[in-house]
């Protein structure tokens, strides 16, 4: 006895769910990331020079969660204006000393800030 089975037809495989699920995640990412606004920060580099450099009236160490503003620990927010203030009082010139363990983020909000005084710096990395 012959028996005839139906032909099973293999039906296509459906993108829709898969296009779903790549929207949710896009949806997701952009809804969780933050949007920062970036600005440039000038400042010379190195070179060399005939003339020497001035002597810094204003030393400012830059390390990782620390800033020392002529040896005394400053939060970054009051940094702007200790330093307008030390420019009143004759500061001409600033020595910025880089901590080796200090962040990338803390250079540049220090940056910002002295930006603003308008002080010519010097930047310098700490040996390790």
């Amino acid at each position: 006895m012959r028996l005839d089975l139906p032909v099973r037809r293999h039906s296509r495989l459906s993108l829709t769910p898969l296009i779903d699920v790549i929207f949710l995640l896009l949806l997701f990412f952009m809804l969780s990331s933050t949007f920062s606004r970036y600005s440039e920060i000038s400042f010379s580099g190195g070179g060399s020079t005939t003339s020497p450099l001035p002597q810094p009236d204003v030393i400012l160490f830059v390390a990782e969660g620390e800033l020392k503003l002529n040896g005394v620990v400053q939060p970054l927010s009051s940094i702007g204006g200790a330093l307008a203030e030390l420019k009143e009082a004759g500061a001409r010139h600033l020595l910025v000393i880089v901590g080796v363990n200090a962040a990338s983020q803390d250079f540049v909000a220090v940056m910002a800030e002295i930006g603003k005084t308008e002080m010519p710096a010097t930047v310098a990395r700490q040996a390790q």
